[in-house]
């Protein structure tokens, strides 16, 4: 009985492998054993049913993607970096909230590649979270979106601020009046030095927390239950960078930047 293609790739992963490794270009027979980490007798019958189904061919040496074989491979590697994305952290995927994610990113999530979940010690509720912390202070640029109060962000953002780290950040509009109320002065140093801006969102109450940094980023939903956490997954990989960028900078356009509190303070009252 004839294997279709989709049986043919799905139920062996060795055959799957193969193609996506081949996507980078010709290998002989050695350099796909050995990125494989596959013996020949493990290798060869299933790089030979690929040449049977017209997916791979042979020139000399050396196996390459046929052209149907590239349209396939180039197709099924989103899906599997997909599948490696939410499976690698799935309890965390499954309990959050993703319809904050616009549409466009959400569909190309599998950009983040390589993640892990950081949360506070149970010890240390309250304070930030030290892998977090650690990172941003290597940035050269960090832009946040912050969608909780937290009574460290304002002197954390603030002391990196003044440590040349240039920053943006979008708060929600609550967030940013306990900003303003409780620690005005911080606020109002962060608003007027050259390397930061400040934002307002009146339409982000249950947007993402996004960090995008140069050097990583991390990001928290809200859990889909009532109970709040303060896990984030956090990943290095470019890829995962330009995508954080991306949607921090979709919601920046969706915000207002604050240049002076005083101003922003007496309009919200005229409008009131």
């Amino acid at each position: 009985m004839e294997i279709s293609l989709l049986d043919l790739i799905l139920l062996s992963e060795k055959r799957k492998n193969v193609l996506i490794l081949l996507l980078e270009g010709p290998k002989d027979i050695e350099t796909i054993k050995k990125n494989l980490n596959a013996s020949a007798t493990s290798i060869q019958p299933q790089v030979k049913k690929l040449k049977e189904q017209h997916l791979i061919v042979q020139e000399k040496d050396l196996y390459k993607l046929s052209e149907i074989g590239r349209i396939i491979a180039d197709k099924m590697k989103p899906l599997l970096d997909t599948l490696s994305v939410l499976e690698e952290n799935a309890d965390y995927w499954a309990g959050r909230d993703m319809t904050e994610i616009p549409p466009f990113l959400l569909r190309r999530i599998n950009e983040l590649g390589h993640c892990t979940i950081i949360e506070p010690n149970i010890d240390n509720m309250f304070e930030m979270i030290p892998e977090y912390v650690k990172n941003a202070e290597k940035a050269k640029k960090l832009e946040a979106a912050i969608p909780y109060f937290h009574p460290l962000f304002p002197s954390f953002y603030l002391k990196i601020a003044e440590n040349g780290v240039h920053i943006s950040l979008i708060l929600p509009e609550a967030v940013l009046k306990r900003w303003f109320e409780d620690y005005r002065e911080q606020t109002d140093k962060f608003i007027k030095m050259k390397n930061t801006k400040l934002f307002v969102c009146t339409e982000c109450e249950r947007i993402p927390a996004i960090t995008a940094a140069d050097n990583f980023m991390a990001m928290a939903l809200f859990p889909k239950n009532p109970v709040f956490d303060r896990k984030y997954v956090i990943c290095f990989e470019t890829g995962a960078l330009a995508w954080a960028k991306e949607l921090y900078d979709y919601y920046e356009q969706l915000s207002e930047r604050i240049r002076d509190i005083d101003n922003y303070a007496e309009t919200e009252k005229r409008e009131a």
